[in-house]
This record gives C-alpha cells, structure tokens and sequence, in this order.
C-alpha cells in the first residue's frame, strides 16, 4: 500500500434496486487504492447539467433518461456500462478535476489532489486561530500522505483555481504549528481499502513542532522526524511501536544502533517528557541515553518485567510503569537515581525491600499489586519525602485496621503520609501514638533482655578465647617475645605475688590488732564490773546494821 499515482480507473459493476430507482455502485481505482460510491441516475444528470454549464462539455455524453423498462435487467447492465464509460471519459478529458466531479467521485475523502485542497481551505478559514490559541491540531496520516505526496509533483499549488484551496495554506500553517496530534488507525478508511497505519509520511515540513502525538501508526512508516530532535519538548507515540529504539532512532535505523556508538546518533536534545504507554515493549533498551534532558517517562500498559538502563537518564524525576509484568525490584535507587514520583500500579509486586533507598521519592503508587503483610510496608518507612502512597487493591487492604498499621509504621511522620488520597484523621493518628507507644515500651523491654542476654553471651564466648590466648602463647608466642620482654613479665609476676603475699600479711595483722583490742575491752569491762559488785554489797551491809543499832537505842531510853 504505497501511495497514489496517476492512473485513475472507474467501474461499474454492481446496481442495487431501492424502490422504484436503481444505484450504481462506482469502484473508483488510483493506483493500489480503491473506494467505492453510489448514486442514482438523477445524480449523474446533476453533474452533467453542471459539467456542460460551466466547462461547455458535449451534452451527448450522457446516455439519456429512459421513462418505460429502465428497471430490466438488460437495461440496467447496458445502462451501467454507459455510466462507466461517461465517468472515464470525464476524468480522462480533465487534467485538473472540476471541484464538482471531484465531490461527486469523493476526492475530498480519498484522493491526494481533494484532501490537500479540503485541507488547505480549512486551515485558511481557521489556521490561525488555531496558532494563536495554541491548540492541538488534529491531522490523520492520510492527509498527511496526500500532503507527502502532492508535495513531490510538478504542479502548481493551487491546480484547483480557487485561492481558498491553494496548498500554500497548508504549508504556512505546518511551518508554524507547535502541537501535533497524528491518529491512525488500523481499519480502512469509508469505502476505501485505504488502511492509515500503513501510509508512509513525511513530518520533516514542521519546523517549530514542541509536542507530538502519534498514535495507531507505524513507526517505520514516518520520514523526517530527526529534523525535529532540536525543537521537540514533548513526544507520546501509543499503539504504534515494539521497541523504544523504532521511535528514539527514526532517520538512523535500528540495525544501524549500537550502545556504544551513540556519539554519532543525534539526541533528541530538548525532549523532557516521553509517553510510550500502550505499545508492546518489552525492555528499555539502551537507545534512551539518547533522552540526555528527560524528566518524565511514562512506559505504562506495556509488556515490562524489569526496569533497566533508567540510570542513564540524569534528569529523569517521573518514572510511569504501571501495568506492566513487574515482578520484583531489588537495589531500586541504583537503576532510578533521584525521582520523586514512582507509578507501579497494577503490576504483580509482593515486596518491598528493593524500595528502601529512594530518598527523594515524594510519591508512590503501588495500587493493585501482590502486597499482603503490613511488615513490607515498614521498607518505606526510611523514605524521608514520601508524601503519597497508594495500596488500594493489594490484599493488604484486607488486614484489620490496616490504614492505622500501615501508617504507625511511619512513626511521628504519620501526619505527614496521605494514604490511598487521604489524609488521617485524628482518630487514626491518636491510634497510631497509642501503637508507637506500646512499640516502644516493648523495644525497650527487649533491649534489657537482649543486653542481659549479651552479656551472658560474651561470658560464654569469653571461656574459649582465653583458653585460645593460652594456646596460642604456648605455641606461638614463646617464639616471638624476647628474652626481655619475658624477663619483664616474670618481674611483674614476682612483684606481683610480693604484693599479694604483703596485703595478706597486712589482712593478718590487721585481724590480730582487732582480736587483741576486742580482747583488751572484753578485760576491761569485766575488772569494772567486779569491782562495782564488791562496792555495792559493802553498802548493803552498812544500810542492814544501822535500824538495828536503832531499836537498841529507843529501847535504852
């Protein structure tokens, strides 16, 4: 399916009775491309009247109007090959198509010269507003073909006569142009045979194009993309591609690419933003080091079971794989650098341990994934600028209380995480405090019983290294130490036992210094006992002799 050409064929085959008219289904050939039209025979009246009135054509040519009999058979077929016949010579008479003939044939819809001056007679009425509003402007890879291609002949741009119509509109505005949307699609165009994704175009007339979309087409299919690796901010290519190399590497050729030679392949120098979602990739080659500025990259709804050769992108902050076939993810901060924004989404990932390192990640979307204990959660925890984290439709979401356990991981920055879009309430984090309490005064239960335990441990540990000591002086260190330093340590030794020989003796002469000064008080407490007992019987017998003495001496008076 490659283009049009000159040669222009009409058929009338078929005929289709609708009431008491018969349509004549017209197959319109140029080149490989085919359409088909219908109209009835009052229609081709139309056209002749207008033929004959403005181009001063034979009236004849039209075979003429039949009253009885025009629904036989035989009428019909006869009547179908007149037709045939009235049309080719039509087309075959003009050089230049009559804007009537060309709209009763749908040129407009299907045939290069019709959709360039369709084209160039809209952008007249409305190119420039849409350069000023800065609008998107829409465009379908066949007028893009038509344009490649009416570009290419030697005729004059306005082969219509109708200023309105004359292709330099059209080149005006695509000189201009800043956003670019090209949709394609895979089905066949009306009645043609026309399939738009397999149309070869040439995108090389758009000079201060930033932004370009381009979707249901193929990739091999476009020309002069490479001219725009200097103007280009913004590029999203969707259903189009197998590989990031088919779009990175237009105008080289992917058999031409090796890695190593990048130095000779243009980059695309001003691009920062890069949509590739919806294709069939299946790696990130390394044809991305060509993206030396890009800050966002969106890979989602492809076919991804690692992330590699990220790293190469120094500027890359946005990273987008959702809806891929991501299974795990070990030493992340290696292959993603300082991104701030992590999209997974909808991937089959049941750890997080990979997670740890990404210190500037801001926001985390790990929705619909295999994630089920609240523990894999505790990976990000360490993540001091995560803001945002989103765990719907893991089966995590089924533990009880799960928003308060997942945000009590973060500890005092629980107010600070938005889980799932939501912020926590004060109920949660007042839960939360209770649970990093009690956290806490477990953790510190557990250090006491861990220090206990350590240091029965070291006492353990602490028998067999001194038994080692022992051995490896027996062996080995006798056979290194000098006669001095042996010496040395026998004198420390023998002082050493002169030291404890003379603290025994003091211990001893301490304790009988002790003995003897008790036994000296023992002594001294019983001489002054004995003496006051004789004292104080003395005084008794003086005290019972004297009311004696007296009674004795009342009696004598």
């Amino acid at each position: 399916m490659e283009g049009f050409d000159s040669r222009r064929i009409i058929s009338i085959k078929k005929a289709e009775n609708v009431e008491n008219y018969t349509v004549y289904n017209i197959d319109v050939y140029i080149g490989l491309h085919k359409w088909s039209v219908k109209h009835r025979y009052s229609e081709f009246h139309e056209l002749h009247e207008k033929l004959v009135s403005q181009y001063k054509i034979n009236k004849n040519l039209l075979p003429p109007k039949k009253i009885f009999g025009k629904q036989s058979e035989n009428f019909i077929r006869k009547r179908q090959a007149e037709l045939e016949l009235y049309l080719q010579n039509m087309l075959t008479h003009f050089t230049d198509v009559p804007a009537c003939l060309s709209q009763f044939l749908c040129f407009k819809e299907y045939e290069i010269h019709g959709i360039a001056q369709e084209l160039a007679e809209e952008l007249f009425h409305k190119g420039d507003m849409i350069l000023e509003a800065g609008e998107v402007f829409h465009i379908s890879p066949l007028q893009l073909h038509a344009i490649s291609r009416r570009l290419t002949l030697p005729e004059p741009t306005c082969d219509a006569g109708d200023m309105k119509k004359d292709l330099g509109h059209v080149l005006d505005f695509i000189t201009r142009v800043k956003y670019l949307k090209i949709q394609g699609s895979s089905k066949p165009v009306g009645t043609s045979n026309i399939i738009p994704n397999q149309l070869s175009f040439d995108l090389s007339c758009f000079k201060s194009l930033q932004s370009l979309q381009i979707s249901d087409c193929t990739a091999e299919r476009l020309e002069g993309v490479e001219n725009m690796k200097g103007t280009l901010h913004a590029l999203r290519v969707q259903h189009s591609i197998k590989s990031i190399k088919e779009v990175l590497l237009l105008g080289v050729g992917v058999g031409q690419w090796h890695g190593n030679e990048s130095i000779l392949v243009p980059a695309w120098a001003n691009l920062t933003s890069a949509d590739l979602s919806h294709n069939g990739i299946l790696i990130i080659d390394e044809s991305v080091k060509l993206l030396p500025k890009l800050e966002f990259i969106d890979l989602s709804h492809n076919s991804l079971s690692s992330l590699e050769h990220l790293h190469l992108l120094s500027w890359l902050r946005h990273v987008d794989v959702s809806y891929n076939s991501i299974r795990s993810l070990k030493m992340l901060h290696t292959k993603l650098g300082n991104i701030t924004t992590l999209n997974l989404a909808g991937n089959k990932i049941e750890v997080l341990d990979g997670f740890t390192k990404l210190y500037s990640l801001v926001t985390l979307n790990l929705s619909h994934n295999e994630v089920s204990q609240v523990t894999e959660v505790r990976h990000l925890s360490s993540l001091p600028c995560l803001e945002d984290l989103f765990l719907t439709g893991n089966p995590v979401n089924i533990v009880l209380d799960y928003r308060t356990k997942v945000l009590e991981t973060f500890g005092d920055r629980a107010k600070e995480v938005k889980l799932d879009g939501q912020r926590p309430t004060q109920k949660e984090l007042d839960t939360v405090a209770i649970l990093i309490a009690l956290q806490k005064a477990k953790e510190g239960r557990a250090t006491r019983h861990k220090v206990r335990d350590t240091s029965l441990l070291l006492s353990y540990l602490s028998l067999p290294l001194i038994l080692f000591i022992t051995h490896l002086i027996h062996h080995s260190l006798l056979s290194y130490l000098s006669l001095s330093v042996f010496l040395f340590i026998t004198h420390l030794i023998y002082h050493s036992l002169i030291l404890f020989i003379t603290f025994i003796l003091f211990i001893t002469f301490f304790i009988f210094l002790s003995l003897s000064l008790i036994l000296f008080i023992t002594l001294s407490y019983l001489i002054d006992h004995s003496l006051l007992s004789s004292y104080l019987s003395h005084d008794n017998l003086s005290l019972n002799s004297s009311p004696i003495n007296l009674k004795s001496i009342e009696f004598n008076e």
